[in-house]
């Protein structure tokens, strides 16, 4: 039904857009007006169908026609999209048509898409030098135009290089930070999410991959939290949230926790129904039959795979027609029925062969004239009798093509060695040339803190020697004092992150009471609240949590205390929600909110809003890396004058 009302609503779009000017303007006036929009709204319904070249192509001309760039952009646009994964010269070929314009119309999310696509071509065709080199130039040219997403997607492109190379940790840990870093300059949730779901799919660890599907469902309990229905125009949020229980549905099977496999699959289920989503019922059923075969109910499992063959014949879907048979073969041989297995691996293996000669001859055909065809075919025939021939000899050769085969592999495996030493070193030198910067950095800013506070100490102490005037004499007192206790946090601070830095910090975990915990906090907390702004405890459910309780306490009056320095008036409140595997408290306040240019920064060292703040900028930074080794997140939302949120994560057990 919600297919059909979407078809309904591109053909009113389309009918308004032609009715209502024609009538007003006449027909010369539509076709300079909004055909061009109505095509370029077709072209987007059949993203992903055959007919999509069609109209494209007619969009192009017509907006060659028109000079429309903007709608010459989207068609080569949709013409790279569409030869992505079919044909690379193609698709080359197109974009560089288009790269051009989207750099003049400052369109650069679809310029750096195109870019990264093309990495990922050059990846599969093995052109490592062109991909390393590709990436380099994606990265250097987002940093001039500043376009962090730019980096984002070249950073994407080199941890997929990583995975195809089978540098699994170092693909796997370039996408976690990719990942951090689109979480704490709040990028988009669909971005998030296509990390989150890429992570899904390629770690070789179900407990791995577990932990992807979960931080996938914590994004969708968000959404419904914020009621946040759709991610983008492409991802509504009940789409989501039908995958991770198909996720769920598919790894519990593998472990072989049937009763929790079939409550994520009947919840797939309800979403299909519920939401009209019937193009992925073939889907499930695939992961009912898995669940039926590894619960060993056969008849249960044939019954589904005879009707999944069915579907993908009438559909002229071979491989997944192939695919079907051939677990159904398997589960008529575990169940005993081995005349009717051999029957369907024969009938398999029949057209499986049948299916290679077509697939052979047909890209013998796209590259050849039928004439080449013939001749190729007649000097195969040749081939195989020179074949049969030369079998014998090949026979006595076979020792020493062995010889030469296992040293073939051992040089290879010395090539791909050396090689992927080449990487890592390379990875390691920037990451070192990245530390000593940071380290130059930090010890600069450190001998300026140090010595503010330490100039006012020595001034102040020597001119109170001379100050007869008692008033006098204790306002000094207090500035002396004052410094003292400024300079004592520093050191802390610079203690506490020293120790962060260098995985020497100390956890000591036991069980508390959290709702009592946060009343201390608050209690503690309310005694520096200035006048005219109003500290706000949330309801607290009673919840036992495992965890340090001295530095979850550190982390939330380093927040608490950061939100006071910043609120002039209104209201600071604290509180915490728990969820099936973490606790996520927040901290709020009617402050005058971070400026947009510093969200990106404002967990770094020495990070101040303005010239006039208090402290030395290190309580965030210490923040990140505590919650950080507790294996917990930290993000922060905010309106540049009217104030901001910050949301600890942590998990409800040990990490």
């Amino acid at each position: 039904m919600r297919v059909l009302k979407g078809k309904l609503l591109i053909i009113f779009c389309l009918l308004w857009g032609y009715c209502i000017p024609q009538a007003i303007y006449g027909a010369e006036s539509i076709e300079k007006t909004l055909s061009l929009d109505s095509l370029f709204l077709i072209v987007q319904a059949n993203n992903g169908k055959p007919q999509v070249y069609q109209y494209t192509t007619q969009l192009l001309e017509e907006a060659r026609h028109q000079k429309n760039q903007t709608q010459i952009a989207n068609a080569y646009f949709s013409y790279v999209r569409y030869y992505y994964a079919k044909n690379p010269d193609s698709m080359y070929y197109w974009m560089q048509q288009a790269l051009p314009l989207f750099l003049d119309q400052k369109r650069y999310e679809e310029y750096f898409r195109m870019k990264a696509w093309y990495v990922y071509v050059l990846t599969r065709a093995k052109k490592n030098d062109e991909v390393l080199q590709s990436i380099n130039q994606i990265k250097e040219q987002a940093e001039e135009l500043g376009y962090l997403d730019g980096i984002d997607m070249a950073n994407q492109a080199l941890a997929d290089f990583y995975l195809s190379n089978n540098l699994c940790d170092e693909g796997v840990a370039l996408y976690e930070e990719i990942l951090r870093s689109m979480e704490m300059r709040n990028a988009p949730l669909i971005k998030r999410i296509n990390i989150i779901r890429q992570l899904m799919n390629k770690p070789r660890d179900l407990n791995v991959k577990m932990k992807y599907i979960h931080r996938l469902e914590e994004y969708v309990k968000i959404c419904h939290t914020r009621k946040i229905e759709k991610i983008d125009e492409e991802n509504p949020v009940y789409f989501l949230e039908y995958v991770v229980h198909r996720h769920y549905a598919v790894e519990y099977i593998l472990m072989g926790k049937l009763k929790e496999a079939m409550q994520h699959i009947q919840q797939a289920q309800k979403l299909l129904n519920k939401y009209e989503m019937f193009n992925y019922q073939s889907e499930l059923q695939t992961i009912f039959a898995s669940y039926y075969h590894q619960s060993k109910q056969y008849d249960k499992a044939i019954a589904l795979y005879d009707s999944l063959l069915s579907l993908w014949k009438t559909r002229n879907s071979m491989s997944a027609y192939l695919e079907v048979m051939k677990n159904k073969a398997e589960i008529l041989d575990e169940s005993g029925q081995y005349k009717q297995a051999v029957q369907v691996y024969q009938e398999y293996a029949v057209l499986n062969d049948s299916l290679s000669k077509v697939r052979y001859y047909k890209e013998l055909a796209e590259m050849k004239t039928q004439h080449e065809v013939d001749k190729l075919e007649l000097q195969n025939k040749q081939m195989d009798l020179e074949v049969t021939e030369a079998h014998s000899q090949m026979l006595k050769m076979g020792g020493g093509l062995g010889f030469l085969f296992l040293l073939c592999c051992l040089l290879g495996y010395i090539s791909y060695s050396r090689h992927r030493y080449g990487l890592q070193l390379k990875l390691a030198k920037e990451k070192a040339e990245e530390a000593d910067h940071l380290k130059s950095a930090f010890l600069a800013n450190m001998n300026h803190e140090i010595r503010t506070p330490l100039n006012a100490i020595v001034g102040f102490s020597q001119i109170l020697i001379d100050e007869e005037d008692v008033e006098t004499r204790q306002e000094y007192a207090n500035i002396i004092q004052n410094n003292n206790e400024l300079l004592q946090r520093l050191i802390t601070d610079v203690l506490d992150l020293s120790k962060i830095e260098s995985n020497t910090m100390t956890l000591h975990y036991a069980e508390y009471e959290l709702s009592v915990l946060m009343k201390e906090i608050y209690n503690v907390i309310l005694m520096r609240m200035p006048e005219g702004v109003e500290l706000q405890l949330n309801n607290c459910p009673q919840q036992l949590f495992y965890t340090d309780r001295n530095r979850l306490t550190q982390i939330l009056t380093n927040l608490l205390t950061n939100a006071i320095k910043h609120t002039e008036k209104g209201f600071i409140r604290l509180g915490y929600e728990v969820t099936a595997t973490d606790v996520v408290f927040s901290v709020e306040d009617s402050g005058e909110g971070i400026p947009e240019d510093k969200l990106e920064k404002i967990f770094s060292r020495f990070v101040q809003l303005n010239d006039w703040s208090k402290g030395v900028g290190l309580g965030l930074a210490i923040c990140k890396g505590l919650i950080s080794q507790m294996g917990g997140t930290i993000s922060v939302s905010s309106q540049f004058g009217i104030g901001s949120t910050f949301i600890v994560t942590l998990p409800l057990k040990k990490p």
